[in-house]
C-alpha cells in the first residue's frame, strides 16, 4: 500500500521555533524555525520514503469552532512576529521543493489532515501524520499512524499506533474526543466537566466507552461524586466532546503531487536558499551549484571535521599534534590527533603519557578518572558563548551550529571535539570571554571534581529514624484532616481536595484549572484563616515532600563509602551560579524547623567538624559597587544593619523604633530591588496593598537614586546589544528584551537586572574558591572543601586546622575582587550541618 506523509505545518514549525536559537540571515530575516522544520522534514522523508507528501497549515481566519464556542483557544498569546514572518518564506520554499501546501478557511489544519487521511484510505493509501498535537491521535487506525513530536523539541518522534495511543492517553483513539469532553483541554481552552478530572474521566471511559453510553447509565454510576458532577452538565460534556472531534469531510480538492515523491530543484529554489542562507539545505539537496545557470560553480563546502583515518595504536604518535581531541564512549575513549589526522580507541583506565595537550567534552568527569589538566572543554566553551542554550551535549553543540553529527562511538566524535574547541576558542576571543574561561571556569572544573569525589558523609541511622518519624506524622495529619473534613478522601488528589474545600466545606473558590478548582499553595495560603483544615493540609504537604524528597530520595544515593556524591554543574544556571543534582544539596530546607532536621543527617568525617563560610549580603554589596551609590556604599562601610537603615529611611521611622516587622519589610524591598520586583510582587511578599508597595519602591529609589539610574542603564544596554554582562564579562542573552509581548519583555528586563548582580556574585565566589583551593594545596592542609551553596562554602575540617583555614578563607573571600564596599564573611562550625553555629576567629574549634 503506498504511503502519504502528512505534515502538520504550524505544529512542526512552532516546535522548531522553540527548539532552535533565533537565527537570522545577513539581512536580519529570522530563519531559525525554517532551519529546524526543513531539517526535520529531510529526516522523516529519509526514514519513511513516502510515495507522496503534503504539508497543511492553519488558515489565518477563525474557524467554525470559534463560532460554536467563543472562548475556544482564547487563552493563547499572540503569535510572535519573528515566528509569523517565517511562514511566507517556508511556504515558498515548500512549493519550490515540489510539496503541495494546503490551508482551508473556516477549518483547522487538524480537520484538513483528518480529511486527507480518511480520503487516502478510500484511495488506497496509508497515512503517516507528523505532528505535536495529540488531538490528531483520534485518527489512528489500521491505515493511519501518527509520528508524535515531543513537547519541547523536534528531534524525537514517537510512532503511535492504536496500542501506543492507549498506553500514552489511557484511551483508544476513537475515545480521545470523549476524554477531552470530560476532563477538558487547557491547550484549547476547553474546560471540561467541573469535578471530573483526568483520573475520573479515564475510569468512566474504561467502564462506559463513550459519553453517550455514560449519560445513558447515569443512575448506575458507582461513585456518587461522579453522579453529582455529571448531573446538569450533560450538554456541556457533549459540547466539549464535539469541539474536540475532528471534521474529516472538509471540502477540499485532492492535492496533486508527483509520485513517487522526490525533491525538486530549480534556479528559483537555489536563489531562495541563498537569500535565506540555508547552506545545509543546499548541501543536502546537492545544490552547491545552481541548476540551470552558467558561470563558476559554487565552491563545495569541505567536511566540518577532518577526515579521520584509523591506525593501530602502536603507530600513534601521541605528541605529534598541537593537542588531542578526546571523547568518552561508554568505557572506551576515542582520541584524535589534530595534526596527523589520526584517531584511536583505548580503554578508559589506560594511563596517558605526560605532556599531552587535551581538548574534551565535560572535562570534570575526566578529572575524576585521573586525567591530567585539559586545555579546552567544549562544553564550558559552548555554555559561556550562550548561557541560555537548552543542550550542551556534544549533539546539542553540533546541532546549534547546524552541522552534521558524527557517530558518538567513533574517532569522528573525538575529531569533532578538536575542531569545535578551536572554533569556539576563536569566538571566546571575539567576545572577550577568554579570561573568564581560562582563569575561572576551566580550572574550577578540577576543584569541583575533587569536591564531588570527596562527597558528604550521611548518618544513615539518623536519616532512617527521621523517615519513620515523618511517616508517623503523615498518618496523624491524615487522621486530623479526615476529622475536619468529615470523611476520608485522597489528600494528594487536587480534584478530591477541591471537592472537600469548595463543595463540602463551602470555602470560597479562586482559580480554576482544566480539571476543577485550584488547590495550589498560593490558593491555600489565602484560605488559611478561614478553616483549620487548610493549615493541616499545608503542613501535610510539607511533611510528605520532606519524606519523599529527602528521606526516600536520599537513601538510595548513599554509596558504599557512606557518602552522597552530588554532581555540581557549571552549565545549568544562565546567571553563572553553580547548581547541584542527584541530589540537589543546594536546596536542603533551612527556614522551617522540620526542614532543618534534614540537614542534621549530613555529618563530617570521624574526628572532623563542619566549617562554613558565608558572604554577608553579597548581592546587595555587589549592587552597591556596580551602581556606585554613595549612600549604600557608606552604609556598608559604616557596618550598619542595612535592612534597619533602609526601614528607617524609606518608612520615615526613627532608627531606634524600627521593629522586626518594619525591618522584614525593608529586607523584602532590598532584595526585591535586586530581582526587579514589581509592586504586585512586593505587595505579595510584604502583605501590604499594591499602592503602598509602589510607594515603598518609589521611596527606595528616592533614597538611592544611583540605583535607579544604574538599572535603567542595564536595561537600555540590554535592549541595544541583546545581552547583559557580569563583572567578569560573563554574557547572558536576552532574546525577549525587545519583544512586542509586554509580559515577555518585562520578564527579560527583570532577568537583565538580576543577572548582572547574581552573576557577578557567582563570579566572585568562584574566584574565591580557586584561590582558597590553591592556598590549601600550598599549605598542605588536609581539610577538604566539600560543597558550595551559592554564597556559602563548606569544609570537612580537621579541628586543628579550623583556625588557619578560616583565616585563609577570610582573606581570599574578601579579597577575591577589588570592590568599593567591604566584603564580610560569617563563619559557623558544628558536628552536623543542622548544628553549625556562629563562630569567630580565635573561638573554640570544637
Amino acid at each position: 500500500m503506498p504511503t502519504q506523509l502528512l505534515i502538520d505545518g504550524h505544529s512542526l514549525l512552532f516546535r522548531a521555533y522553540h527548539a532552535l536559537p533565533p537565527l537570522t540571515n545577513k539581512s536580519g530575516v529570522p530563519t531559525g524555525a525554517i532551519h529546524g522544520f526543513v531539517s526535520m522534514l529531510f529526516r522523516v522523508v529519509e526514514q519513511e520514503s513516502p510515495d507522496r507528501l503534503v504539508v497543511v497549515f492553519d488558515a489565518p481566519q477563525a474557524t467554525f469552532r470559534h463560532e460554536q464556542y467563543s472562548a475556544y483557544k482564547a487563552q493563547r498569546e499572540e503569535t510572535p512576529e519573528d515566528f509569523r514572518c517565517q511562514l511566507p518564506y517556508l511556504r515558498d520554499l515548500l512549493g519550490l521543493l515540489g510539496i503541495p501546501v494546503l490551508s482551508i478557511g473556516g477549518f483547522e489544519a487538524d480537520d484538513t489532515l483528518g480529511t486527507l487521511a480518511r480520503t487516502g484510505e478510500t484511495r488506497g493509501y496509508s497515512s503517516l501524520i507528523v505532528t505535536g498535537d495529540r488531538d490528531l491521535l483520534q485518527l489512528v487506525g489500521p491505515q493511519v499512524m501518527v509520528l508524535l513530536t515531543s513537547r519541547t523539541g523536534i528531534s524525537d518522534l514517537d510512532r503511535m499506533d492504536r496500542d501506543a495511543v492507549k498506553a500514552k492517553m489511557g484511551v483508544w483513539p476513537e475515545q480521545v474526543p470523549d476524554l477531552k469532553g470530560l476532563m477538558g483541554d487547557s491547550s484549547d481552552n476547553i474546560p471540561g466537566v467541573t469535578g471530573i478530572g483526568q483520573k475520573s474521566a479515564l475510569a468512566l471511559l474504561e467502564q462506559y466507552q463513550t459519553i453517550e453510553n455514560l449519560l445513558a447509565n447515569m443512575d448506575s454510576l458507582s461513585n456518587p461524586r461522579w453522579q453529582k458532577a455529571m448531573r446538569g452538565q450533560e450538554q456541556a460534556a457533549r459540547r466539549y466532546r464535539d469541539l474536540a472531534t475532528l471534521v474529516t469531510e472538509v471540502p477540499l480538492r485532492w492535492p496533486e503531487a508527483e509520485e513517487p515523491f522526490g525533491w525538486k530543484r530549480s534556479p528559483a529554489l537555489w536563489d531562495l536558499l541563498n537569500e535565506l542562507e540555508l547552506t545545509a539545505v543546499k548541501r543536502r539537496l546537492g545544490m552547491e551549484e545552481s541548476p540551470g545557470k552558467g558561470g563558476d560553480p559554487v565552491e563545495e563546502e569541505k567536511p566540518w571535521w577532518p577526515t579521520v583515518s584509523l591506525v593501530a595504536e602502536e603507530h600513534f604518535d601521541w605528541l605529534s599534534g598541537p593537542f588531542l581531541g578526546v571523547y568518552r564512549a561508554g568505557t572506551d575513549l576515542w582520541f584524535f590527533n589534530s595534526e596527523s589526522n589520526t584517531a584511536l580507541k583505548r580503554p578508559l583506565d589506560k594511563a596517558l603519557p605526560e605532556g599531552v595537550r587535551l581538548a574534551g567534552w565535560g572535562v570534570k568527569d575526566f578529572y575524576k578518572s585521573g586525567f591530567p589538566p585539559f586545555v579546552h572543554d567544549i562544553k564550558l566553551q559552548a555554555y559561556l558563548l550562550n548561557s541560555e542554550a537548552r543542550d550542551y551535549s556534544l549533539e546539542g553543540i553540533v546541532r546549534a551550529r547546524h552541522l552534521f553529527m558524527p557517530p558518538l562511538d567513533s574517532g569522528e566524535a573525538a575529531a569533532c571535539v578538536a575542531v569545535l574547541a578551536m572554533h569556539q576558542q576563536n569566538e571566546l576571543e571575539e567576545k572577550r570571554l577568554v579570561p573568564l574561561y581560562q582563569d575561572v571556569e576551566l580550572p574550577l572544573a578540577g576543584v569541583l571534581a575533587r569536591m564531588e569525589a570527596v562527597g558528604v558523609l550521611v548518618d544513615r541511622d539518623r536519616l532512617e529514624s527521621l523517615g519513620r518519624e515523618l511517616t508517623q506524622s503523615i498518618g496523624e495529619l491524615e487522621a486530623e484532616i479526615y476529622g475536619l473534613a468529615g470523611e476520608r478522601f485522597n489528600v494528594n488528589s487536587p480534584q478530591q481536595l477541591g471537592e472537600i474545600l469548595f463543595g463540602r466545606l463551602g470555602l470560597p473558590a479562586a482559580k480554576r484549572t482544566k480539571t476543577g478548582y485550584s488547590t495550589d499553595a498560593e490558593t491555600l495560603e489565602g484560605l488559611r484563616p478561614l478553616h483549620p483544615i487548610v493549615d493541616q493540609i499545608l503542613h501535610y504537604r510539607q511533611v510528605v515532600k520532606l519524606h519523599g524528597t529527602y528521606v526516600e530520595g536520599l537513601l538510595p544515593l548513599i554509596q558504599d563509602d557512606g557518602r552522597i556524591h552530588t554532581t555540581l554543574h557549571q552549565t545549568v544556571a544562565a546567571t553563572g551560579r553553580l547548581s547541584s543534582s542527584d541530589p540537589n544539596l543546594q536546596n536542603i530546607p533551612v527556614r522551617e524547623k522540620l526542614g532543618r532536621r534534614i540537614r542534621g543527617v549530613f555529618v563530617p568525617s570521624p574526628g572532623r567538624v563542619f566549617l562554613t563560610a558565608d558572604y554577608s549580603q553579597i548581592e546587595l554589596r555587589m549592587l552597591a559597587h556596580l551602581a556606585g551609590d554613595a549612600n549604600l556604599i557608606q552604609a556598608f562601610e559604616d557596618g550598619e544593619d542595612i535592612h534597619r537603615r533602609t526601614a528607617s529611611e524609606i518608612f520615615n521611622i526613627p532608627w531606634q523604633e524600627v521593629d522586626s516587622t518594619w525591618r522584614s519589610r525593608a529586607k523584602a524591598v532590598n532584595f526585591g530591588i535586586i530581582y526587579g520586583i514589581s509592586d504586585f510582587g512586593l505587595a505579595r511578599d510584604t502583605g501590604v496593598g499594591r499602592a503602598e508597595a509602589r510607594d515603598y519602591i518609589d521611596r527606595y529609589y528616592q533614597r538611592y537614586p544611583a540605583l535607579k539610574r544604574y538599572f535603567e542603564g542595564v536595561v537600555e544596554e540590554a535592549r541595544r546589544q541583546g545581552f547583559v554582562t557580569t563583572i567578569l564579562g560573563r554574557r547572558r542573552p536576552l532574546v525577549d528584551i525587545n519583544a512586542h509581548n509586554r509580559m515577555r519583555r518585562q520578564y527579560s528586563e527583570r532577568m537583565a537586572m538580576n543577572t548582572v548582580i547574581q552573576g557577578s556574585a557567582a563570579d566572585l565566589i568562584k574566584v574565591a574558591m580557586l584561590r582558597i583551593d590553591e592556598a590549601m594545596s600550598h599549605g598542605q592542609l588536609q581539610s577538604q572543601m566539600i560543597l558550595q551553596v551559592h554564597d556559602e562554602l563548606i569544609w570537612d575540617a580537621l579541628p586543628n586546622e579550623v583556625e588557619g583555614l578560616a583565616r585563609l578563607a577570610e582573606i581570599h573571600m574578601t579579597e577575591a575582587m577589588p570592590l568599593s564596599v567591604p566584603l564580610v564573611v560569617e563563619f559557623k562550625q558544628g558536628d552536623n550541618w543542622e548544628a553549625v553555629t556562629p563562630w569567630a576567629l580565635g573561638g573554640p574549634h570544637a
